[in-house]
């Protein structure tokens, strides 16, 4: 995996070299164009004094009359400047006295081997010719454009190494976010010092510092929840130890043996209750549950289950009403009924005496309002929370999990609805479930 320093300089030392290279090629071709617009002239003004010297003989030869000074020119540089007078499809007269190349299309500028040319129209069917050797105008480039590469070479090695400690400092401040990442691990209270978080890097070290927090909230829940499962697990499983050794103690009588195999009994189901609810939970939280969907009738379902809890409301004189219309929901009919249960069953156990719970279904809202203490306000944000009690005796002894909410919000939420509560303490509590 590579390195995001190593990444960071090799792309700024790319990007840095190619600006580089496009302003050394830059430079060149402006001295190459400063370099002809130097020559051309001269060149040009040679070929047309040539060509305005020629003069045609009565013997239908061509004449050649230069002055001295330029005729100077060709012979004391004759390795610097030539021309090449063209008459018909060859060469005429040439200094030096050399076989210039193919005639050519006059007029013309052209660079052919070291030589920059032009050629211009003389008289009638006569085209002139004149070069200049480009040796030393081009060494003179080459000096300049070896200085220019020398430079930008030391500019891109100072360029580089500014670069690599531009990138540590930068870098810095990830590494800091990453050691406090890794002593996370170790401790969950640790959280990343947004403030020192560079400005690009703040929104990270923000989203890090939630992800910790919700870490943390989570292993807390955990550790509670194991704890206070392994409370329910435990005082069932004392009750049965306890009842079965003092049976063992000495004989008894059969009325005694049943009164301890009918409270062994009645823990044996409190353990099965808070298996099964846990049970459900870790499958939910592991997402192994596969909820069936059909169209269920849900007046069909809160009606069915408020009659089937009546005997537990006259138990408790509590007085249990019902007011449904006609609802249907795509979900899995037992998981519904399960939710309106354990709703209705919290509603008659913490009630008060001849209090009543008033059910409703309209619209595709069910609602289970109740005349109970209400919940503390204290109480309220954990309602919904594993194992949580607001009253942890009493709800001991009226037989309660402490799991029945939490399973009923994650079956209307698995069923894309939502549940959601009022109380008041000492007026009641009212239960609220929709279904999208």
């Amino acid at each position: 995996m590579a390195s995001i320093r190593r990444t960071l300089l090799v792309w700024y030392g790319a990007m840095l070299a190619v600006t580089l290279g496009a302003f050394g090629t830059l430079v060149y071709f402006e001295l190459r164009r400063s370099m002809f617009a130097e020559v051309d002239p001269e060149i040009r003004a040679l070929a047309e004094t040539i060509a305005g010297g020629i003069r045609l003989a009565p013997d239908g030869r061509f004449e050649l009359q230069l002055s001295d000074e330029n005729h100077a020119l060709f012979e004391t540089n004759r390795f610097h400047y030539y021309y090449v007078v063209y008459a018909g499809s060859g060469p005429v007269s040439s200094r030096p006295d050399w076989p210039g190349p193919a005639r050519p299309e006059a007029p013309c500028v052209r660079e052919r081997e070291g030589w920059r040319e032009i050629a211009v129209a003389g008289p009638p069917g006569v085209v002139v010719l004149v070069g200049r050797r480009l040796q030393y105008p081009m060494n003179r480039i080459r000096g300049i454009m070896v200085g220019v590469v020398a430079g930008g070479a030391i500019i891109l090695l100072v360029a580089l190494q500014g670069g690599s400690w531009l990138a540590a400092r930068t870098l810095v401040p990830i590494a800091r976010m990453t050691e406090t990442a890794a002593a996370v691990a170790t401790d969950l209270s640790k959280r990343i010092d947004e403030r020192a978080a560079a400005e690009e890097l703040a929104a990270l070290a923000r989203t890090l510092n939630e992800a910790f927090a919700r870490l943390e909230a989570a292993f807390e829940r955990q550790t509670r929840f194991t704890a206070d499962a392994s409370h329910e697990l435990r005082t069932p499983l004392s009750i049965v130890m306890t009842q079965i050794e003092l049976a063992l103690r000495k004989e008894r009588t059969p009325a005694e043996y049943r009164e301890t195999l009918e409270t062994c009994l009645r823990a044996a189901h409190r353990m099965k209750g808070v298996i099964e609810g846990l049970l459900t939970l870790a499958r939910a939280d592991a997402k192994d549950v596969n909820l069936a969907r059909e169209k269920v009738d849900l007046r069909a379902v809160v009606e069915e289950t408020v009659a089937m809890l009546r005997p537990m409301a006259a138990e408790r004189n509590v007085t249990l009403s019902v007011t449904t219309e006609p609802a249907e929901v795509v979900g899995d009919r037992d998981r519904l009924r399960e939710v309106v249960t354990n709703l209705v069953t919290n509603a008659i156990r913490y009630n008060r005496d001849n209090g009543t719970v008033e059910v409703a279904l309209r619209g595709g809202v069910l609602t289970v309002r109740d005349t109970g203490l209400g919940i503390p306000e204290k109480d309220r944000p954990h309602v919904f929370e594993r194992f949580y009690r607001a009253d942890k005796a009493r709800s001991r002894e009226l037989g309660g999990t402490g799991l029945g909410l939490a399973i009923a919000k994650w079956i209307v939420e698995a069923h894309g609805g939502s549940i959601a509560f009022e109380s008041r303490e000492g007026e009641g509590t009212t239960f609220t479930v929709r279904f999208s």
